[in-house]
């Protein structure tokens, strides 16, 4: 077939037709997944060449409304295949019968939730310097997640904050010297205490793959003997001018009673039971663990 130059559609003067190229604000959108055989499959989409899949679930407030899920295989990675997203699916189906899908609505940022965990009762009755060393260490958790939603809090950022405290590094306005690993340990404990009280309020459903470092074994410390003992009674009396006869007592109670020695300073005389010759430790509520 020869092309006639008069002929607008074959010939030199054929209109060109244009395709619309995506531009930058061109949002991907989420289209059926199909089988082999071009068929739909119910409740899975792809967009981006991710995997997605669609479920009804409970709103909290007896509705219900559907939401996509990101799927992904075995070893925690985007499904790439319809085998792959099939199976993720099955397992998000599980969730949902299990309740165990993430809740609807927006999540707090960290900032946030923090405030209201630091107000929330169990942990207001926590022991004073407990709740201290909380405030100190939630401060250096949101100077390094900022407003970073708790749900989406993961592995990687806590391990940067744990390399940051182990070398040293700037919270805030301060520069933080290196700590050791039992120190790091701790703040990390700390944030799991505040996530897992963002999963009892339903902000979250598991928490973020968190270990915790290896610590020195302590150091086992060699007991007195009662040589020892005597002469460490005998120096208390002598060198402490003014109060040697009440450390000497203080010493003497700690050693035949046991007691931890915050504990001891806290004991009152009606904790002392003389008709039985028994000591109540911790009436107060304040002693180890309560």
């Amino acid at each position: 077939m020869q092309s006639n130059p008069a002929d607008p559609h074959t010939g030199p003067n054929k209109p060109t037709v244009l395709t619309k190229q995506p531009t930058a604000n061109h949002v991907a959108q989420f289209t059926p997944a199909r089988d082999s055989r071009n068929r739909r499959v119910p409740g899975l989409y792809i967009r981006n060449g991710r995997y997605y899949c669609q479920l009804w679930i409970d709103r909290g407030d007896g509705r219900k409304s559907a939401r996509r899920f990101p799927l992904f295989n075995s070893e925690n990675l985007p499904a790439r295949n319809l085998n792959e997203a099939r199976e993720a699916l099955e397992i998000k189906r599980n969730e949902r019968r299990e309740d165990r899908l993430p809740t609807p609505g927006r999540k707090p940022n960290f900032l946030d939730y923090s405030e209201a965990y630091l107000a929330k009762g169990r942990v207001q009755r926590k022991r004073p310097g407990t709740v201290q060393n909380e405030h100190q260490a939630i401060a250096r958790w949101r100077s390094h997640l900022g407003h970073v939603r708790v749900d989406k809090i993961a592995t990687p950022m806590v391990a940067s904050f744990v390399e940051k405290r182990l070398k040293g590094g700037l919270f805030g306005q301060r520069k933080l010297e290196p700590v050791s690993e039992r120190t790091a340990n701790l703040d990390v404990i700390v944030l799991r205490n505040v996530l897992n009280a963002a999963i009892d309020d339903g902000h979250l459903r598991d928490l973020p793959r968190i270990k915790l470092l290896k610590e020195a074994p302590t150091p086992k410390r060699r007991l007195l003997t009662p040589a020892e003992f005597a002469s460490l009674i005998k120096a208390a009396k002598t060198r402490c001018k003014n109060n040697g006869a009440q450390l000497a007592d203080y010493l003497f109670f700690l050693a035949f009673s046991g007691v931890r020695e915050q504990e001891a300073l806290r004991i009152r005389w009606r904790d002392v039971d003389f008709e039985h010759e028994r000591i109540t430790i911790g009436t107060d509520g304040l002693s180890k663990n309560r």
